[in-house]
């Protein structure tokens, strides 16, 4: 895509409606810097210099999608607890509705809290969280939220952290829903959910591993990785399967055409934490926008470069767009 296709995509994009379901969570720092290590263990000790709030998670998503000028939702469990209150906070902040949220007494609200020893080396990570299936009282408040939502939207994207949103064949009468009304669903799959799960979807976006788990076959080059995906595009009935490759870019997988491999932008990489979110955040607006899936895996391989090179969940503006392209395009 030339720079002036991609500031044609980027204004398209605030007329894009996006609805994130899935699993939210609350990410935490704790910045310090570390001096000495602990005479009580052999532990760093990390003098406390900043604390911050992130969205995390399908929040994370939600996050990039409205960075880039779109509109979006969400629908997901949360716990009846301070963290919760801040995420919704947060996501009212952004002009995100927060009234797909359903609260569930039971569980806490997913939480990550890390300690970070000068902002870029990791101390240690603490999670919160209950990994347990939704009740069926939950269960049946998020498919009729589902129902209730889901027709104002122009792509819906499942985001699955594994946290028990999915689990229960959730996901496969969310996709089944979304093919009553019409609409495009793209996921970003767990390797630890049963990918028939994701049966139907138009588009599934693992990483590499996740694909190797997703074939259930080793995968050691490009013959055996091509190979493998044509069986998952079958298998699972996907129009489009994407696959992110860290430093060999990201290769989308169709059913009518050949494989095609877009090249990552050579970068020094800081934090890979959120980038699968601001992955699949991409890829749904510049195809809700009627970019063909190709161009839209640019747009996201783009937009993948810009967030590893922060720290964090972190999410990308348009004009950080342009000027990375400015400055890394011929």
């Amino acid at each position: 895509m030339k720079i002036k296709d991609v500031e044609k995509l980027l204004e398209s994009l605030k007329r894009s409606k996006i609805l994130a379901i899935g699993d939210i969570g609350l990410d935490n720092y704790i910045v310090g810097d570390v001096k000495k290590i602990s005479p009580e263990a052999p532990v760093p000790i990390v003098e406390v210099k900043e604390h911050y709030y992130r969205l995390g998670l399908s929040a994370n998503v939600a996050n990039n999608v409205k960075a880039l000028g779109a509109k979006c939702d969400v629908i997901g469990v949360i716990g009846d607890d301070s963290n919760a209150a801040i995420i919704k906070k947060e996501l009212q902040d952004i002009k995100i509705d927060t009234d797909g949220l359903i609260v569930d007494k039971n569980r806490p609200t997913t939480h990550k809290t890390r300690v970070l020893a000068s902002r870029l080396h990791h101390v240690v990570r603490i999670d919160r969280e209950d990994k347990a299936p939704l009740s069926n009282p939950i269960r049946n408040k998020i498919i009729k939220k589902c129902k209730d939502m889901i027709s104002g939207y122009d792509v819906i994207i499942l985001e699955d952290y594994a946290k028990g949103f999915f689990k229960n064949g959730v996901a496969s009468e969310i996709i089944d829903i979304c093919h009553k009304a019409k609409k495009s669903v793209f996921v970003d799959p767990s390797r630890y959910t049963d990918p028939n799960l994701y049966k139907g979807a138009t588009l599934l976006k693992p990483n590499f591993e996740e694909t190797r788990i997703i074939s259930g076959v080793e995968i050691e080059d490009e013959k055996t990785l091509y190979k493998s995906c044509g069986e998952i595009l079958k298998r699972l009935d996907l129009e489009y399967l994407v696959v992110t490759r860290g430093k060999d870019g990201m290769t989308v997988f169709s059913k009518k055409h050949k494989p095609h491999t877009i090249p990552t932008f050579a970068l020094e990489v800081f934090d890979v934490s959120g980038a699968g979110d601001t992955v699949i955040a991409s890829l749904a607006l510049a195809y809700s926008a009627g970019m063909n899936i190709y161009d839209s895996a640019f747009f996201a391989n783009t937009t993948a470069a810009i967030v590893v090179a922060k720290v964090g969940t972190a999410v990308v503006t348009p004009n950080e767009i342009i000027k990375f392209l400015q400055d890394h395009r011929s």
